[in-house]
């Protein structure tokens, strides 16, 4: 009785540590596709690498509108994205929820242009996305946004 008893426990023990997650592991996986998300769009255009890296029931927030949900809002907000303007972006933070099926990575954005005088212009601040693991393992935003931030200190 005591060997079955033995046995039931190792066995739970195995199977239990078996669906262990490793958080760490998922957290620079996070990151690490929050950078591929902004190589995209430096490669790409920034509305290419939105379309990709996103749900189809998405949502992005920004300043002075209302949010834009869903695929068809979000082509629209991007169909005047400026043919000289690019959006890169580091993420400094990453978590991911218990199950590793949701995520967030916080960072810090710079947006350039060239204006009608051939001038570089930019701006740059923080954002925040968040992110939902897709069945085939691979991370898809569910919500993004950004403010401006301080200027970078020396």
């Amino acid at each position: 009785m005591k060997t079955t008893v033995l046995l039931l426990v190792i066995s739970l023990a195995f199977v239990g540590g078996s669906q262990m997650i490793d958080l760490e592991k998922e957290k620079n996986s996070l990151m690490d596709t929050d950078r591929e998300f902004s190589a995209l769009s430096v490669d790409s255009g920034t509305p290419r690498a939105f379309l990709a890296f996103m749900t189809d029931s998405a949502t992005i927030l920004r300043n002075n509108a209302h949010p834009f949900t869903g695929r068809e809002p979000i082509e629209q907000l991007f169909s005047t994205w400026p043919p000289r303007a690019t959006l890169t972006w580091e993420p400094i933070f990453a978590d991911v929820s218990q199950n590793a099926d949701l995520g967030y990575t916080i960072g810090r954005y710079l947006y350039t242009d060239v204006d009608t005088s051939g001038n570089e212009v930019s701006g740059g601040g923080y954002y925040i996305t968040i992110w939902k693991k897709q069945p085939d393992g691979k991370w898809k935003f569910v919500f993004d946004t950004g403010t401006e931030g301080l200027p970078e200190e020396d």
